[in-house]
C-alpha cells in the first residue's frame, strides 16, 4: 500500500503479472509483519548492549541489583522512545500525537491511571485478605519504595510505548479499535512467557499469560482508547505493579522488586493465590481487571472513540488515494 515507507522500491525482479517487489510490500502492509519487526529489532538491539551497560555500571562500582534494574529500565524506555519515533515518522508517516504523545491533561490523565491501576490491584488483595489467602506478617520502614517506584515507572513506560503507542495503533488503524485491543493486548500478555517466574513451568506460564493478556492488557488498551493519550495507561501499569510489589509484598509477572512495605504469605490453590505470578496470576485479578477494562470501552464507546473495522478501512483507502494524487 502507499501510505507506508517501500523499503522494497530497489528491488527490480518480476515475472508474469508477479513481481517480488509487490509481494514483499504485501507482506509489509501487513501490520502485523511491522510490529514483528519493530519487536524484533528492539529485542535485538537490547539484548546486544545490555551487557555492555551492566559490565560498565560494574565497573562504576554500582552493584545494588534494583539499582542495575533502574539503569536497565531506562535504557530500555530510551531505546523503545527512539524505536517509536522512527517508526512512526519513517515507517508510518504519522505524527507523534497520532500515536498518544501530547501534553494535554498529563497530570490528571496520569494520576486518574494511577489510582485506577492502585484500586485494582488493592481490590484483589483485600478479597485475598478476607478469603484468608493474603496474609501480611509485618512492614518495614519503606526505605526502597523510592528506588522501586522509579524502577517501575521506566518499565511501565517501555511496555505502553511497545503496546499501546506502537502496536495497538497500527492495528487499529487497519483493523479498528477492538480486534486491535485483542491482537495488541495478546502480545503483550504473551511477551512475558520470556519471564523466568521462579522456574514456572510452559504450562504455568502459558495460563498466566492469557490471564494477563485479559486483565492488564485489555484493561491499560482500554486506558488508552479512552483517553487517546498514554498517561493513563503509563499511570495504571505503574501503580499496578508498584502495589502489588513494593507495597503489598508479592510478586510481580514473578519478579521481586527488593524489600517491600508489607511482607505478607499467600496460602490456597494456586488459580487464588497466583503463585508465582503473584495476584495477577489469580482469577480475583483476572476478573477486576477484565471487567473493569470491559466497562471502560464502554465508555470509550458513549465518547465516540471506538473504531470500527469499516472506518478503518475507509481512512485507509483515503489515505491512499490522497497520496497517490499528491504523488
Amino acid at each position: 500500500m502507499c501510505c507506508f515507507w517501500d523499503p522494497f522500491s530497489e528491488v527490480k525482479f518480476s515475472g508474469g503479472n508477479y513481481s517480488l517487489r509487490k509481494i514483499l510490500n504485501a507482506v509489509w502492509s501487513f501490520p502485523l509483519s511491522r510490529m514483528f519487526t519493530f519487536l524484533v529489532i528492539l529485542f535485538l538491539v537490547i539484548i546486544i548492549f545490555e551487557p555492555i551497560l551492566v559490565s560498565t555500571l560494574g565497573k562504576a562500582g554500582v552493584s545494588i541489583a534494583l539499582v542495575v534494574f533502574l539503569w536497565t529500565e531506562v535504557w530500555h524506555l530510551a531505546i523503545s522512545f527512539a524505536l517509536v519515533v522512527l517508526f512512526a515518522k519513517k515507517v508510518e508517516h504519522g505524527k507523534l500525537s497520532d500515536f498518544g504523545f501530547s501534553p494535554q491533561n498529563f497530570a490528571l490523565e496520569f494520576s486518574g491511571g494511577a489510582v485506577f491501576g492502585a484500586l485494582m490491584v488493592a481490590g484483589a488483595v483485600a478479597v485475598m485478605y478476607l478469603m484468608g489467602i493474603y496474609k501480611p506478617i509485618s512492614h518495614s520502614n519503606g526505605s526502597e519504595l523510592p528506588l522501586a517506584a522509579g524502577t517501575l515507572l521506566f518499565a511501565a513506560a517501555t511496555e505502553e510505548l511497545i503496546f499501546r503507542s506502537y502496536a495497538f495503533n497500527i492495528l487499529e488503524k487497519h483493523w479498528g479499535t477492538i480486534a486491535a485491543v485483542i491482537v495488541s493486548s495478546a502480545a503483550f500478555g504473551f511477551a512475558h512467557m520470556l519471564n523466568d517466574a521462579g522456574g514456572a513451568s510452559v504450562d504455568s506460564k502459558v495460563l498466566f499469560c492469557t490471564f494477563l493478556s485479559l486483565e492488564a492488557g485489555v484493561s491499560l488498551a482500554a486506558c488508552y482508547v479512552f483517553t487517546r493519550r498514554l498517561w493513563m495507561p503509563i499511570g495504571a501499569h505503574w501503580m499496578w505493579n508498584f502495589f502489588e510489589g513494593p507495597v503489598f509484598g508479592t510478586h510481580v509477572s514473578g519478579a521481586d522488586f527488593g524489600q517491600s512495605y508489607v511482607s505478607a504469605t499467600m496460602e490456597g490453590p494456586v488459580l487464588l493465590t497466583g503463585g508465582k505470578f503473584g495476584p495477577e496470576g489469580s482469577v480475583f485479578c483476572l476478573l477486576i481487571g477484565t471487567i473493569s477494562g470491559v466497562i471502560l470501552l464502554y465508555l470509550s464507546a458513549k465518547r465516540n472513540n471506538l473504531v470500527s473495522y469499516a472506518e478503518a478501512q475507509k481512512r485507509l483507502a483515503e489515505r491512499a488515494l490522497s497520496e497517490k494524487i499528491a504523488a
